[in-house]
């Protein structure tokens, strides 16, 4: 199933929901050099895996891809996608997704889907900064309970776009996420290089998760290329 509204007109979503995370059907399917990356683990990780590329393998097929290619890992376990593209995956329990677009209108792009539900108020502690901690109140107060699970999806989504760019880690302190209530917010970035300062990006709730994308686009980019 797709949806396109969290993402740039360019790019394709694919997810699959799943209530048995050691069904192998998706992982059989990918090509040798795939399975190779996880052959070692258990079968719900093997599932999970398997899951996330079937999807990334479908949105490329969207996106006109005819010939097959390995979707390997680089650094820190960052996807190479095929040459002209960029793209991003995610799995949690019962949930699996990945998008993808072409460079010459994305030029990166994070994904990320949680639970939705509330954080432990520990762990909020250690990935909000003071404004989002306002922002989750002022959230909360008008009705979305899980705010705080947003506020971390949307700084997951937000290192999966950062790292391709910048092949440098992205703290949970580095990057300061102003979340709308419509369904939008900016990750304004405080690490220093920057190649752009803020991502935009988008989020939603819907069958009791949430999904948040943050991206840069090629006119995006060119506003702050030097």
């Amino acid at each position: 199933m797709q949806h396109l509204d969290l993402f740039p007109a360019h790019a394709r979503y694919i997810y699959i929901r799943t209530g048995d995370s050691r069904d192998l059907t998706n992982y059989r399917e990918l090509l040798p050099e795939e399975q190779g990356l996880v052959s070692q683990a258990v079968d719900s990780r093997k599932g999970e895996f398997g899951d996330a590329r079937w999807c990334a393998h479908q949105a490329l097929r969207e996106l006109g891809v005819e010939t097959e290619e390995a979707i390997l890992r680089g650094e820190r376990g960052m996807p190479l996608w095929p040459e002209g593209f960029t793209g991003s995956m995610t799995h949690t329990e019962g949930f699996r997704a990945a998008v993808a677009a072409p460079t010459r209108h994305v030029l990166s792009i994070g994904l990320d889907a949680e639970p939705a539900d509330r954080l432990p108020e520990e762990v909020v502690g250690e990935i909000a900064r003071p404004r989002e901690l306002a922002t989750i109140e002022k959230l909360r107060a008008d009705g979305i309970d899980c705010a705080d699970r947003i506020v971390f999806c949307a700084k997951e989504a937000t290192y999966k776009c950062w790292f391709p760019m910048t092949r440098r880690w992205l703290d949970f302190g580095e990057a300061e996420i102003d979340i709308r209530p419509d369904g939008t917010f900016l990750s304004y970035l405080l690490a220093r290089p920057t190649p752009v300062p803020f991502f935009e990006g988008r989020w939603e709730e819907r069958g009791g998760y949430i999904v948040a994308s943050a991206f840069v686009t090629r006119t995006l980019a060119a506003k702050f290329a030097r």
